[in-house]
């Protein structure tokens, strides 16, 4: 059975507990929490056993994962007053959850490495409801003797576990993946403003896309084939597709004096890879 301590207990870190005390795989883990507001504690009272400080979470830990807010957090509870590097005895290792600037990271590995203790970054995707299934996508950077150590612990929230290679990799992974996030959800909002100001009602654009995105080929599977990317092969006929189908739409737009940035720099794009000169 291994040790595992949890500092952070907000939605990521109270559905890593949960998933982990489901012993997915037969694994068991006996776990420990941290957090800074009680009231977290006390919902989890059922799941881990509650310390008063992160060095105390992670004494003697085999693993101790990370899920705080931001930088300035992670820096706090891994070598501020009582940190989890103040531990007697220290934890075996050390996994960053939050999702932090790669400078954090880096500094964390040196500081980490400087006390005998491995690290690696884990960059989650999918959320609470990926946490609940015990499913979430976790990129992971470190280097081999690091990731064995903590891949039975992050299997057990996971599926899958994806080792991206040397340490920053799975923040620099996760950084990568919230681009796409973040811009699908604003080139989403600006295509239903067209549809709307087109006079589409919402609902009934909101149910044509999510029956065709069942069909659509997915952004990714163009990325595997190396369309749009300058190392990768290319699609002139898709690219010449999506150039005159995103000149319609810009073109609806102008009729209603609506301005469409994300559908600008798209047309750009694929305009390049189409060979199309934009006029």
């Amino acid at each position: 059975m291994s040790k595992v301590a949890i500092i952070g207990l907000g939605s990521i870190g109270a559905g890593v507990a949960r998933a982990l005390a489901q012993g997915k795989g037969g694994r068991l883990h006996e776990l420990t929490g941290y957090d800074v507001r009680p009231q977290s504690l006390e919902e989890l009272a059922g799941v881990l056993r509650a310390a008063a400080t992160p060095a105390a979470a992670s004494a003697g830990a085999d693993v101790v994962l990370l899920a705080v807010v931001d930088d300035g957090q992670v820096r706090e509870v891994l070598e501020g007053k009582d940190g989890v590097l103040s531990a007697s005895p220290l934890p075996r290792a050390v996994v960053i959850l939050s999702t932090v600037t790669l400078p954090t990271v880096l500094w964390a590995g040196d500081t980490c490495a400087a006390r005998g203790v491995a690290l690696v970054d884990c960059g989650v995707s999918g959320g609470p409801h990926a946490l609940a299934h015990a499913s979430i996508t976790s990129m992971v950077g470190g280097d081999e003797a690091a990731f064995e150590i903590v891949r039975p612990v992050i299997d057990g929230f996971s599926d899958p576990t994806i080792h991206c290679g040397q340490l920053g990799n799975g923040m620099r992974a996760k950084l990568a993946r919230n681009l796409i996030i973040y811009t699908d959800w604003m080139v989403a909002w600006e295509g239903a403003r067209l549809a709307r100001a087109a006079g589409v009602p919402l609902d009934k654009f909101v149910q044509c896309v999510t029956a065709s995105d069942r069909w659509v080929r997915p952004h990714m599977g163009l990325v595997e084939e190396g369309v749009g990317l300058e190392s990768g092969a290319s699609r002139p006929s898709t690219a010449a597709v999506a150039d005159k189908d995103l000149r319609a739409a810009l073109a609806l737009g102008a009729e209603l004096a609506m301005d469409l940035p994300a559908a600008e720099l798209a047309l750009a794009r694929f305009g390049a890879v189409a060979g199309v000169t934009q006029p």
